[in-house]
């Protein structure tokens, strides 16, 4: 009896829903598709070598179990940093974040989009930036 109680109570911890566990579907995001989800991305100079790069997008549809925005640095196929990004405005219905980055370095930026349907349905919307932003036209 004492070795079945220690095996039923591990076998219990693999067993028990865990957050640890999930693993997150990823949708690369083309531009066409961003505008199906209701993403908008708006581009301006942030100095000289600069852009600032802002993302809204109302919670509804597939945002709906919105739960944050994560941007990612890539360089070579490696992952090189991550962070979430803080809300900017904060309303019931709607999501702003925004960074700012070297113009020369945006090509190695995602901005990943992170739903939760339940605790283990997790989706990252991957906008990769080099497909939504043209240097050539920000002043």
């Amino acid at each position: 009896m004492k070795t079945i109680v220690p095996f039923l109570a591990f076998a219990l911890l693999l067993l028990a829903p865990s957050r640890s566990f999930a693993l997150m579907e990823i949708d690369q995001v083309t531009p066409e598709r961003a505008k199906e989800l209701g993403f908008q991305i708006k581009v301006n100079a942030a100095g000289p070598e600069a852009i600032r790069v802002v993302l809204e997008f109302k919670k509804e549809g597939k945002m709906k179990s919105f739960k944050r925005v994560d941007l990612e640095l890539h360089e070579a196929g490696r992952l090189l940093a991550a962070s979430s990004l803080e809300q900017e405005q904060t309303t019931p219905d709607r999501v702003v974040v925004g960074f700012a980055a070297d113009r020369a370095s945006l090509d190695k930026f995602t901005v990943r989009v992170v739903t939760e349907g339940g605790p283990r349905e997790r989706t990252g919307y991957d906008l990769r930036l080099k497909d939504f932003v043209q240097l050539d036209k920000v002043r």
